[in-house]
């Protein structure tokens, strides 16, 4: 009997990913909500799925027969691990599978260009152009070159970003809690790259103890005319104290992908302070997740996890 095999991801799902799971089982691919997951999740055997619906407590006391959890992406802080195991359902990640990737690189691009949109102020000089106004003069930027970028978590990601930093002639510095190779860049504590760089830039995994990493005493230590990017998980910057540091000009700007609770925010996040803060203030640049959103980035992973599956059922 064929194992049943429920895809989140719907169709943008590539067709050589689906080949690989229809050979080991009955395929659905349907994007669903939390409350139609709840209600399906009794007759499958894995799901493959993606941000935007937690497995929590709540959806896997529904599921009977499941056996694999599978996210094509490094963190899984949307799948509850301790209710998985409970439950005796393995979880399949790109987390620790460093080989492979090396070959994706779409984050570290996308943190690059969140830099340069925010420091050139790209997206509000093509506002006003869109609105017909030929005049630059609002708009000077500021140069990378000669500038200290801080790297909070040199792993991948952050060696990638480093790399991109050197060929645009910034003194590189970088904090981590492993031994960062010299060739990378010089690796310091934590509240010297605070005072000392004028870019920060964020790498870590969301963990209890990365949980506002950046709350209200690191941003203290940061340059009135520093920027913070953030492109890893929303609840490494605690909110609040952040926008209490760019409301007290303690910060000059900040740019990110991701957002604190925006697993909860479905696909409306007009109510959320940060978003609501960026809608009057070009300073602050914001994303909807879309830093591994490219469609080499999303082939290869979708492609790569759905062989783990099959290794799993077969």
């Amino acid at each position: 009997m064929k194992e049943r095999i429920l895809c989140t991801v719907g169709d943008a799902y590539p067709p050589e990913a689906k080949r690989i799971l229809e050979s080991v089982g009955t395929v659905d691919y349907a994007v669903r909500s939390q409350k139609q997951i709840v209600k399906i999740i009794g007759k499958y055997d894995a799901v493959v799925v993606q941000l935007g619906v937690t497995f929590n407590e709540e959806v896997l006391k529904h599921a009977k027969k499941l056996r694999v959890i599978a996210s094509a992406t490094t963190a899984t802080d949307h799948i509850d691990h301790a209710a998985a195991k409970k439950c005796g359902i393995m979880i399949i990640s790109l987390k620790g599978e460093m080989e492979f990737l090396k070959t994706i690189p779409s984050t570290a691009e996308h943190t690059w260009g969140l830099l340069l949109a925010l420091l050139r102020h790209i997206v509000p000089a093509s506002n006003a152009v869109m609105g017909g106004i030929w005049n630059g003069k609002p708009f000077a930027g500021t140069e990378l070159q000669g500038k200290t970028l801080g790297i909070i978590g040199v792993g991948r990601l952050g060696t990638i970003v480093a790399g991109y930093a050197k060929a645009f002639g910034l003194n590189v510095i970088g904090c981590d809690v492993q031994k960062i190779p010299a060739s990378v860049c010089k690796q310091v504590l934590m509240d010297v790259l605070l005072r000392t760089s004028d870019i920060i830039s964020l790498h870590v995994h969301l963990m209890p103890e990365t949980q506002n990493l950046i709350g209200t005493a690191e941003l203290k230590k940061i340059k009135s005319t520093a920027i913070l990017l953030n492109t890893a998980r929303g609840g490494i910057v605690d909110h609040d104290a952040l926008l209490r540091a760019l409301k007290a000009k303690n910060i000059a700007g900040y740019a990110a992908d991701v957002l604190a609770g925006e697993m909860q925010l479905g696909t409306n996040c007009s109510t959320h302070p940060l978003v609501r803060y960026s809608k009057t203030h070009a300073n602050v640049l914001l994303t909807p997740h879309i830093g591994g959103r490219t469609a080499e980035a999303r082939a290869k992973t979708d492609i790569f996890i759905a062989e783990k599956v099959r290794e799993v059922l077969s």
